[in-house]
């Protein structure tokens, strides 16, 4: 059976279940609906290199979404459904990166991307984000099932443990709320209360019925308004695939996890192992690619397999081993909550070499044993007498850390392919949150900072969310990046007017690819 019709069948069936535990539980059900609706537009501070015309103070986003949900509860079983519609208008920025795609295809390759196709909703998978139910087998043991998200770990910007989805960062990279652009995945999810050891034990199996489209996570590879600089309008789906059937990361084969929550004094703590997908995907380069030289490339070593793709290669989403390790605890002696948490990934895979050619990473595929880790104070600070906040403000600080255990100098391991930069032994992010409440929280200022302590770069998130009544909210910020100054850039080349895999560069670290991304973001929200 194909695996849309497995996901089809099992949606069938559980809407099925839902109607019939309605109709037998008498008197004893309720159905409550409720959502929002939700318009949002960002506008560039900036000029986009890639554009030929001046981008500034251009629409770079205008999108609707609607949210449905709805709560079920008949007896003792509870059915959840969540429901989401986005659409979005084309922009003129939009048509200009369209138009690139269409005449700047590297290789001559042709392509026809739709850049709304990526943005909107098109079929029922895409608009049924969750649909679940939730039952007690007896006193001890709880059961979820069904298409829904498990969140584990404790970090907010940077991933360690919440790796059992992945995350579409296509439309607005990382300034959403996880639990909008996590990709929800049919599960069966199981915790069992263990009282005598003061915990529980959380565990789930995935069957492997999701969607191709719902496995790892998007990034902006279809050449779109956020991809990296300077690859928008560079549709790298023309000239590479997903190979969904790769033996190191066949996203048919079912994974799972299991996670120990317990209490040690004032201590909470937990223990996971989880069998998942790399959140991002790595390129399997083509061996014996169609393009001569591929680029630069002069050695591409396959991964798992000869890649399908023949022209630059797969993008594939391997299987690995994860080892967890949480722990929080409230310090009194300075009033804050203290967080820490912990993943050990062997065998991680990261592209390597070329670092010289037009395609950085494009050699192949290593794999290093890896530990990321993540500390975190939060506290409450009074600024009232000083502020006039009508209530303490939230302040979160957030170190977050990988290493590369077996790091060697030479592997020229990057980031990400077709960026030069090499990655370090260790990649160090610093975050600061600040939320601000003003009169009765109905003015809400808020600041989020972040910077990269490896290579440099970062960025400023100033923000105020304005409540009006109990249903309309209205947000406004700036979304403001600064670099080092070793951002990768168009470069001229045989394409005419230029090389759109752009000029070579061997320095380019993770906040130099959104230089220039400066912009302004507003969002008027409808809750009913």
């Amino acid at each position: 059976m194909k695996k849309n019709q497995k996901k089809t069948s099992s949606l069938l069936v559980g809407a099925g279940l839902l109607l019939g535990s309605l109709a037998h539980a008498d008197d004893d059900y309720s159905v409550n609906f409720s959502g929002y609706v939700r318009a949002q537009t960002s506008i560039f501070l900036e000029d986009q290199e890639e554009t030929a015309g001046n981008d500034k103070w251009d629409v770079g986003m205008a999108r609707t979404s609607l949210q449905l949900e709805m709560d079920a509860q008949a007896g003792d079983v509870f059915w959840k459904a969540v429901g989401r519609l986005d659409k979005e208008y084309q922009t003129s920025y939009l048509d200009d990166l369209e138009q690139l795609t269409q005449t700047q295809t590297p290789g001559g390759f042709a392509t026809t991307q739709d850049y709304l196709d990526q943005y909107q909703t098109d079929s029922l998978g895409d608009f049924l984000r969750e649909f679940y139910v939730d039952f007690s087998l007896n006193d001890r043991v709880d059961v979820r099932l069904g298409k829904q998200q498990l969140v584990w770990g404790e970090s907010d910007f940077f991933q360690a443990l919440d790796v059992v989805h992945g995350f579409d960062y296509r439309k607005r990279l990382f300034f959403e709320n996880n639990e909008d652009w996590r990709k929800p995945l049919i599960l069966a999810n199981f915790n069992v209360d263990v009282p005598e050891l003061d915990g529980n034990l959380n565990f789930y199996v995935r069957p492997g019925w999701d969607r191709a489209e719902d496995m790892g996570s998007n990034f902006n590879i279809e050449g779109g308004r956020w991809i990296p600089h300077p690859y928008r309008g560079v549709d790298f789906t023309a000239f590479t695939d997903y190979n969904e059937d790769n033996p190191n990361g066949d996203w048919d084969d079912p994974t799972f996890g299991l996670r120990w929550n317990g209490t040690a004094g004032s201590i909470g703590y937990s223990f996971a192992y989880l069998k998942t997908f790399n959140p991002q995907p790595i390129i399997n380069p083509a061996a014996n690619s169609a393009v001569p030289g591929a680029f630069g490339v002069t050695s591409m070593q396959s991964y798992g397999e000869l890649a399908k793709n023949q022209v630059l290669g797969d993008w594939v989403f391997p299987e690995i081993d994860v080892f967890g390790f949480t722990a929080n605890t409230y310090s009194q002696s300075i009033d804050s909550t203290l967080s820490a948490e912990f993943a050990f990934i062997p065998d991680k895979p990261y592209n390597y070499g070329a670092l010289q050619s037009s395609l950085p990473g494009w050699a192949g595929v290593k794999e290093k044993d890896t530990l990321v880790t993540m500390v975190r104070l939060d506290k409450e600070l009074d600024l009232s007498s000083w502020l006039g906040t009508n209530r303490p403000s939230l302040t979160s600080i957030q170190l977050f850390d990988t290493w590369i255990v077996d790091y060697d100098e030479n592997d020229e391991i990057v980031e990400f392919a077709s960026f030069g930069a090499k990655k370090k032994e260790h990649t160090t992010y610093l975050t600061f949150f600040t939320l601000l409440n003003f009169n009765r929280d109905t003015i809400n200022p808020s600041l989020v900072l972040g910077t990269d302590l490896s290579n440099g770069g970062g960025f400023a998130i100033p923000a105020v969310e304005m409540v009006f009544g109990d249903n309309w909210r209205f947000k406004g910020e700036a979304n403001l990046w600064w670099t080092d100054g070793d951002q990768k850039h168009v470069a001229a080349g045989s394409v005419p007017g230029r090389n759109p895999l752009g000029a070579l560069e061997n320095s380019a670290s993770f906040f130099d690819w959104f230089g220039d991304d400066n912009q302004l973001t507003f969002t008027l929200t409808r809750q009913f």
